[in-house]
């Protein structure tokens, strides 16, 4: 869909009036040079202003309405807009499918149809700022400047488009777009549009929902492509906001650790909050992702840098080796008493000496370092003399030329002055604001970079579309036979019961495992149903004489390094995914898991189990037994790649435990269940 009419037009409708009057006044605050016409059959027209009776006495087609009128009339005039040859819409009014019921469901779809093939906004959205063209579509103040170049804030919440707007951060912001109800214009054509903009250089995003898997995985694949970072500030991991989502915007929210996979493989920056949002988009804006990870930090606090270097610590950033030679020429040009390090603590010596402050800045640009950052706090402009630190930025800007990667922190953000910021900008410097919240962008600027160098395809198989599908389970022995004709490793085992278990386990051997093997018990040990380290004919008889029908007996695997959860959760959006977590004994004393997205490489799996906090416990931690390593990665693609071919009949597969043997001796999925979806 063509939406250049709709975020550009030349021509603007507006109907409605108190919402409307926002609107017309936010483009004569904002610069519109285009045409505007307001349509208000209430209203009568003066000297100073005109008013139209309907969209049809207007004396051209706009490229772009604002219908700012309630839901049931929006959705009669829509079709009169869309019949006209309108560009674009944007719908302000609410009460359609957030209100989840069938009245709001059956007034989306009928705005739908009415639309036909004209693009629109909404419903129950602000609509967007575009400061780049200056063209305001918004349903309340107007804050910010229009800018050349600059990023775009795409939210699903008005407000929060309107509380970034009201930064106070010096943020250059090309787009504010509002989506609302999603009802046409999805979060993902929005970003692909703003993607093919020339002018926006990074683009932050609050999401409540995503509305197709492929869509979004295809335009984060195009932001690494064009080399435009994407912050996102995605909610839903609690309880409470998966509720207020569904309330907001009618939108069940998504599955958070998917959404975590694919941002991590994709090269997303995952926000917590709007600051953190904010300062990464700063970053973003001036340098984009940066390729070295290598960092040096200064300032003339010790203080400032002992806590910066234990947050850096947290988020794994990396602080750079001062080579010799520069760190000679440091020693000549500071005093005696400074230690050269990184962090790099400046103390107070030179203060007031700025030219000395400067070798010491052009020495650490000549470093090959990512960036090269001074930590500095204004005092307030108000009460205080700036005169010396405004000194101070100067040389640093002055010495930031010899390699364009410089960054002023604060560690607070309100102790960085707007003309200060405002410099900075101007001068390629990035001024960040918070000691967190610029080392997360930091952190964020570097995560990025890594992902798109490290970049490999996500490909969704074939969904299940349908929620209410049933679900069949099969036993556990049933399942183990069918992972092993796929090559994932099971102890050896047979079906049983009462009468023959005495002459049966011969085929096994002790130790021996004891279970009931049903379709409908899942959690067997819960009941008394698995009895396990039987080595005798006595304990096999005296310890399953309760269990009846089929017995399941199995290989007891003595010794292991550690076990674990791997299994398939096939996902309505992203279809099957793989899950990796401590098992077993180990689940609720880590309590930790990742999800994967697929395909996957043995490179990939292996960095993810890294990750996790229990692997030091397969790597041999203090000298322990070191896990067969290549067994348990080769088990796990073979799982990915049961799923890939069975995504349409596969609901989970759980391995719990898979256990893992000492190097050299392999894996064993010691407990399993399939469950299918019924045809």
């Amino acid at each position: 869909m063509n939406l250049k009419k709709l975020f550009r037009p030349k021509s603007l409708a507006i109907v409605g009036g108190y919402w409307a009057d926002f609107v017309y006044e936010g483009n004569r605050k904002i610069g519109f040079n285009g045409k505007i016409w307001h349509i208000n059959p209430s209203r009568k027209s003066s000297k100073k202003k005109k008013y139209y009776k309907s969209i049809q006495d207007l004396p051209e087609v706009p490229d772009c309405v604002y219908l700012a009128v309630s839901s049931d009339i929006t959705v009669k005039l829509i079709k009169d807009i869309s019949d006209i040859g309108v560009g674009g819409t944007v719908c302000l009014a609410s009460r359609f499918s957030e209100l989840n019921s069938k009245e709001g469901s059956k007034k989306t779809k009928q705005l739908i149809s009415n639309a036909g093939k004209m693009p629109f906004l909404g419903p129950n959205c602000y609509g967007f700022i575009n400061y780049l063209d200056k063209i305001s579509v918004w349903s309340d103040q107007v804050a910010g400047k229009p800018t050349k170049k600059g990023v775009a804030i795409i939210c699903q919440s008005g407000t929060i488009g309107n509380t970034i707007s009201f930064n106070d951060r010096s943020l250059p912001i090309g787009y504010i777009i509002s989506l609302g109800n999603q009802a046409q214009i999805t979060i993902e054509d929005t970003i692909n549009y703003v993607l093919d903009d020339t002018r926006v250089t990074a683009i932050g995003i609050y999401a409540e929902s995503f509305t197709s898997g492929e869509k979004l995985i295809k335009v984060f694949n195009k932001s690494r492509i064009k080399k435009i970072p994407i912050a996102i500030v995605k909610v839903g991991r609690s309880k409470i906001a998966s509720k207020t989502i569904l309330t907001h915007t009618g939108a069940l929210s998504g599955k958070e650790d998917i959404h975590d996979s694919i941002f991590n493989r994709m090269g997303v920056a995952r926000c917590n909050t709007l600051g953190e949002l904010c300062e990464s988009l700063k970053l973003f804006h001036i340098h984009g992702a940066i390729n070295n990870d290598k960092i040096a930090i200064m300032g003339p606090s010790g203080g400032d840098m002992a806590m910066i270097g234990d947050m850096a610590e947290k988020l794994s950033l990396k602080f750079g080796k001062i080579n010799p030679k520069i760190r000679k020429g440091l020693k000549k040009v500071n005093h005696p008493s400074v230690i050269i390090s990184n962090p790099f603590d400046l103390q107070t010596y030179n203060w007031n000496d700025p030219g000395q402050l400067e070798k010491t800045f052009k020495l650490m640009f000549k470093t090959n370092f990512g960036l090269n950052a001074l930590m500095l706090d204004f005092p307030n402009i108000e009460d205080c003399d700036t005169e010396e630190w405004d000194a101070i930025v100067d040389k640093f800007i002055k010495s930031s030329k010899i390699k364009k990667n410089a960054i002023i922190i604060s560690s607070l953000s309100d102790t960085l002055p707007k003309y200060l910021r405002e410099r900075c900008f101007k001068s390629g410097v990035v001024p960040l604001q918070g000691m967190t919240e610029s080392l997360i962008a930091i952190s964020n600027s570097i995560k990025i970079s890594k992902a798109w160098k490290n970049h490999f395809d996500i490909k969704i198989s074939q969904k299940i579309n349908n929620l209410e599908m049933k679900i069949k389970t099969i036993s556990e022995y049933e399942s183990k036979l069918i992972l092993k004709k796929n090559k994932i490793p099971i102890p050896k085992s047979l079906i049983t019961n009462k009468n023959n278990i005495l002459r049966d386990y011969k085929k096994i051997g002790f130790p021996l495992v004891a279970k009931i093997n049903s379709n409908i018990v899942f959690h067997k040990t819960e009941i008394g149903g698995v009895v396990t380290n039987i080595n005798t004919e006595k304990e096999l008889k005296r310890k399953t004489y309760k269990f009846k029908n089929k017995i399941l007996i199995e290989k007891m695997i003595t010794d292991p390094v550690f076990e674990m959860i791997i299994g398939i959760k096939n996902d309505t959006q992203f279809g099957p995914t793989l899950i990796l977590g401590a098992g077993g004994i180990y689940t609720e004393l880590f309590n930790e898991k990742t999800t994967l997205l697929l395909p996957l490489t043995k490179k990939i799996i292996l960095e993810e189990i890294k990750k996790l906090k229990f692997s030091k416990i397969l790597f041999g931690f203090r000298g322990k037994k070191v896990g067969d390593i290549d067994s348990l990665i080769n088990t796990i693609l073979k799982l990915a790649n049961f799923a890939k071919k069975n995504s349409n009949n596969i609901s989970e597969v759980d391995i719990n435990p898979l256990i893992i043997c000492e190097k050299g001796k392999g894996v064993f999925a010691a407990d399993a269940l399939i469950h299918y979806f019924k045809n």
